[in-house]
């Protein structure tokens, strides 16, 4: 059976639920289109979503979100997502007992001067050596002359290794998820610009607290909703072809023809699309995420909410109590996050697990056993971000079909696999999407 949605607002498909998807749907809506959203899974929200374990609520990775976040935040506001919703503070970044870093509220720059200068664990020299780097950085509008790594181009500035070690290494896996060596010195360089050379906020640190569906995409298909568009869970699109100046969209045994389609599904899920000439996984290198959930009959908390490490498996340890609004006074829950590649890739869950927990014990020594834990290991979390990664631009073979997602490429500066970068993708596709149909 083939329906065909076509009428003076232009309808378009959009494939994919994720944060990239929603986007999408959102600004197609706001620039005077319609949407039909289809996601696979019963859940919105892609790598980003609400998960449930044992009667108990988690994501399916730990994210967080930064105040440079700029076309995220301004889409969760239109949508109604509460202020209520996260816990906004100031750049922290805690090491114990070797580093400690919290950004006063102090004006741009001065908010960042003050932070390395009254740094714990850092001598003079490296205190100077970072703001000399940044004054390189803002200097040149961020442009780094020719990409390298991260770790090359730390080199060629004479950063410290303790500099490197306590500040840059832990920021690089954090935005990027890919290992220093070899991440790309200009997006990274990108990430440095939104979030420490604008307003003072932009350098904040967002931490949800509720699940990371309910953050956004779901309050983005009521919003969708109420404003005339369609969101299909549950249904997985199996083709995606354009005949004459419509695109046929196949969901089961239904064959629907829109005007434009959107493809906003993770960039090894394009190729089952079967869209001939279209951008698929083979040129990309992925990089993990492992989060490891621990629940305790405990009273204890962690030092702060989030509580990150210099050298060991795990990066950051998230105390849930203090930040989720789902959780308990009775039962402690711990995240505990491990970022990108590397030799623990060989480790079971089981081993991964007990790694993640010694760890936390140092931290926390008088710990009981956990009543529970669970492993969630995303291998596709994220593309690799590296100088030489090759980024598809948001065009198909097909002219009224676009892609989205947070590896396509975007004249605004380039931004690594987050969830701000998957909005401002989103964003561009429904503009480009809507163009298409239009005729410009």
């Amino acid at each position: 059976m083939i329906a065909h949605l076509r009428d003076a607002i232009p309808h378009v498909a959009i494939i994919g639920g994720g944060y990239s998807g929603m986007a999408a749907a959102v600004r197609t809506i706001e620039l005077g289109g319609t949407v039909t959203v289809f996601e696979a899974a019963t859940i919105l929200g892609g790598r980003a979503r609400r998960i449930e374990y044992a009667g108990r609520v988690m994501d399916n990775g730990q994210h967080i979100l930064s105040g440079a976040y700029r076309e995220l935040l301004r889409l969760m506001d239109v949508v109604g997502t509460s202020a209520s919703d996260y816990e906004r503070v100031p750049l922290t970044l805690n090491m114990p007992p070797a580093f400690m870093l919290r950004a006063p509220l102090l004006p741009t720059p001065l908010h960042m001067v003050a932070a390395l200068l009254n740094a714990r664990g850092l001598r003079w020299g490296d205190r100077f050596a970072a703001i000399r780097l940044m004054s390189v950085l803002k200097k040149t509008d961020f442009v780094v002359p020719r990409d390298m790594s991260v770790a090359s181009f730390l080199k060629a500035h004479r950063q410290p290794t303790s500099l490197i070690k306590f500040l840059w290494q832990p920021l690089t896996i954090s935005a990027l998820n890919t290992p220093i060596e070899n991440a790309s010195a200009q997006v990274f360089a990108n990430v440095l610009h939104d979030a420490l050379a604008g307003a003072r906020e932009a350098s904040d640190l967002l931490l949800p607290k509720v699940d990371l569906s309910v953050l956004f995409p779901e309050p983005a298909a009521a919003w969708v909703t109420k404003h005339g568009g369609k969101i299909v869970t549950g249904m997985r699109v199996s083709a995606v072809e354009q005949i004459k100046n419509t695109v046929r969209i196949v969901a089961k045994d239904t064959a629907t023809l829109f005007d434009a389609a959107i493809i906003a599904v993770g960039p090894h899920q394009r190729a089952a699309l079967h869209i001939e000439g279209a951008y698929n996984d083979t040129h990309h290198t992925y990089e993990p995420i492992v989060t490891i959930y621990f629940g305790f009959h405990c009273a204890d908390s962690l030092p702060t909410p989030m509580l990150g490490q210099a050298a060991g498996l795990v990066q950051w340890f998230f105390d849930r109590r203090a930040i989720s609004t789902a959780s308990t006074d009775t039962e402690l829950v711990i995240s505990a996050v491990i970022s990108a590649s590397g030799p623990h890739d060989r480790l079971s869950q089981d081993e991964l697990a007990t790694a993640a927990l010694t760890e936390l014990r140092t931290h926390m020594p008088s710990l009981p056993m956990p009543i529970w834990q669970k492993v969630i290991s995303e291998k596709f979390a994220t593309f690799a971000c590296t100088p030489d990664a090759t980024r598809p631009t948001p065009r198909t073979c097909f002219p009224q079909v676009w892609l989205a997602g947070d590896d396509v490429q975007n004249p605004l500066r380039q931004y690594p696999a987050t969830l701000e970068g998957a909005a401002r993708n989103g964003i561009q596709a429904a503009a480009l999407a809507l163009a298409s149909c239009r005729g410009q």
